[in-house]
């Protein structure tokens, strides 16, 4: 009789494989709702929308009509802002809260008593946070396109339509990888916004003013290689600090590297994420003494 619970027992434990997409479904279903539900949603997307007034304020206060270049505005709003600034800040605001709230309010082993594999439940929770920000900082993106066309040298000809989806689509590939860093924070520390804002805001941007090659430690380096760019082999970058001036080398990742090494950094950091919450959640159970 014990013999037969304990099959039985394990046999729940392990659901079918081939249900697994139906448990990445349930598991990305809920958590959307949840965000879609949650009032910092707006907050998000009120901060988001904030570029859109750079270009408008420019055609409305130039003092002659067409005198900004809106290539240039959008280009510089798209890289600086939209991928190393607003890319981190939405994957700190939602994905390190997608199993760190969990923990922090110690919900986890009840969350997780569903015969449900722990890698399915991480990468549904994971696709709906892809989701929201996707839609939030293309939304984003585009509008600022469609502001800075009120610009010179800036339209909705094909070519200049291209450059958009360029961006739209680094800055997409940020927020993956912004979002698995950010995840795994949430899921092994009880600060993530906190560690997340001085590893992206902070060491990253040192590491990539430091000599040498320590900016390949950094996910920037690998988004910006994926940015329309002049096919070179290395560039000499002068920088100036209160000590001098010294020339950075920085050597040059084709495209297509840089998003095989963005893959693996998602794959990677969801793959500990996922070893982090079963790590956490036996000991929750056997806090609670489960």
């Amino acid at each position: 009789m014990t013999e037969t619970v304990e099959t039985t027992k394990i046999a729940w434990d392990r659901p079918q494989r081939g249900a697994y997409a139906t448990y990445v479904a349930a598991a990305f279903g809920q958590m959307l709702l949840l965000m879609l539900r949650r009032q910092r949603i707006v907050l998000a997307a009120i901060i988001t929308m904030l570029p859109v007034l750079v270009p408008l304020s420019m055609a409305f206060l130039s003092p002659s009509q067409f005198a900004e270049d809106g290539a240039r505005v959008f280009t510089n709003t798209a890289e600086h802002v939209h991928l190393n600034m607003l890319a981190p800040l939405l994957a700190l605001f939602f994905a390190a809260m997608l199993v760190g709230e969990e923990l922090e309010s110690q919900t986890i082993a009840y969350m997780l008593t569903r015969p449900i594999p722990r890698s399915a439940w991480v990468l549904g929770r994971f696709l709906a946070y892809f989701l929201v920000t996707s839609m939030i900082l293309v939304a984003s993106c585009a509008l600022t396109f469609s502001a800075c066309t009120a610009l010179d040298k800036l339209s909705f000809e094909w070519e200049h339509v291209k450059l958009l989806l360029h961006y739209c689509g680094v800055s997409v590939f940020a927020l993956a990888a912004y979002g698995a860093l950010a995840a795994f924070l949430g899921a092994t520390t009880r600060r993530p916004i906190i560690i997340g804002v001085i590893v992206l805001y902070g060491w990253q941007r040192i590491a990539l003013l430091v000599p040498g090659i320590v900016d390949f430690l950094t996910i920037q380096r690998y988004t910006d290689a994926l940015l329309p760019a002049l096919a070179t082999q290395r560039l000499n970058v002068e920088i100036q600090t209160v000590l001098g001036t010294f020339q950075k080398e920085i050597f040059m990742v084709s495209a297509g590297k840089a998003a095989i090494a963005l893959g693996i950094i998602i794959a990677a950091f969801l793959a500990a994420t996922t070893l982090a919450v079963r790590i956490r959640e036996y000991s929750a159970a056997r806090a609670i003494g489960g």
